[in-house]
């Protein structure tokens, strides 16, 4: 079998090789009948990676890696991993998700006959552990659907953070400049929101893609809450040259709605794993904020991070109880 070059998949990774391991062994069932490549970008800059790495390349004939001399971060190596792929499509991929049994056969099929810049792919949000499901689409459409580039940025967009969502064209990818968008760990979107302007996007309704979001633990970026937070609002005022002010708002009013910003619930989440802390208190709330909202957020961040893990642990049973149980191979 010859290499496929309509699609590739490619995984910007740093120093997870467990979850790496079981992601690739996912998106390689996915893709091995029909010869897709799966690469990998290593940004460990060290030798956490290499024995798993030669053990993926035994397994798989078309298994490209590369690994970065230096750190770069997520964002230069979200690039990275969409640039190294020789490809006419990319589907960006994280290192600690998995992919659906026909996830690449779904994507091939509506890549068949059209050249999109760019396919949405509609993903489930499961546990830390992948035991269930939390929330079964993280758009709530059930068909496939077009929509015009500039609505999806204002309305869904934020949905494209995610980057398992991003099925990109290299041939739209490629001349646009990331320059602008580095540092707001939302460059890619920055980009391919770029890419598409005045076009459709494309719309996979199944989830082909599990997300592991159920708490702190299962992101990279948990450090870096405050800065991925407001990154959003960065990637926006550098798109005010394609699309309007205005578009960039509602963007941003949607994307700050989508993850709870602004809410005491995401305050008391990541306080449960000492993310949010009395010393942080000032860059998560403004003086303008409502007097109820920066009391309790003062109160929140004063208490131990135990009573919020004792109640978030409580909130996830019941969820555990109520949600659809995954059976994934280990």
């Amino acid at each position: 079998m010859n290499e496929n070059t309509r699609l590739g998949i490619s995984i910007p990774t740093y120093k997870r090789p467990d979850e790496l391991r079981k992601c690739v062994a996912s998106v390689q069932a996915s893709a091995e009948a029909y010869g897709v490549p799966i690469y990998i970008v290593d940004d460990a800059a060290d030798d956490t990676n290499l024995a798993l790495f030669e053990e993926l390349k035994a397994a798989y004939p078309f298994m490209h890696i590369s690994r970065n001399e230096q750190n770069l971060g997520i964002d230069r190596n979200i690039q990275q991993a969409a640039n190294v792929c020789n490809c006419d499509y990319v589907w960006l991929m994280g290192e600690d998700d998995r992919m659906v049994p026909h996830g690449v056969k779904t994507v091939l099929e509506v890549l068949e006959n059209e050249e999109p810049p760019f396919v949405y792919v509609n993903y489930s949000g499961i546990d830390n552990d992948m035991s269930f499901v939390i929330k079964d689409r993280s758009l709530p459409f059930h068909e496939n659907k077009r929509m015009d580039a500039e609505e999806f940025y204002r309305t869904i967009s934020w949905s494209m953070g995610f980057i398992g969502a991003c099925v990109i064209q290299k041939q739209a990818w490629n001349p646009i400049d990331e320059t602008p968008f580095l540092d707001s760990f939302f460059a890619h979107v920055g980009r391919i929101m770029s890419a598409i302007a005045g076009k459709e996007v494309i719309m996979i309704a199944e989830p082909l893609i599990l997300n592991r979001c159920g708490t702190p633990e299962a992101f990279s970026w948990t450090g870096d809450a405050v800065d991925v937070f407001t990154g959003w609002e960065k990637m926006t005022k550098e798109l005010t040259n394609v699309y309007s002010d205005e578009a960039g708002q509602e963007s941003l009013k949607n994307f700050k709605k989508a993850h709870g910003i602004g809410s005491l619930k995401l305050l008391a989440y990541l306080r449960a794993d000492g993310v949010y802390t009395s010393e942080m208190r000032s860059k998560f709330i403004d003086p303008a904020d409502p007097l109820l909202y920066r009391s309790g957020a003062w109160l929140i961040a004063i208490l131990p991070c135990w009573p919020w893990k004792f109640l978030r642990s409580g909130l996830m049973k019941i969820r555990k109880w109520r949600s659809p149980v995954l059976d994934l191979p280990q």
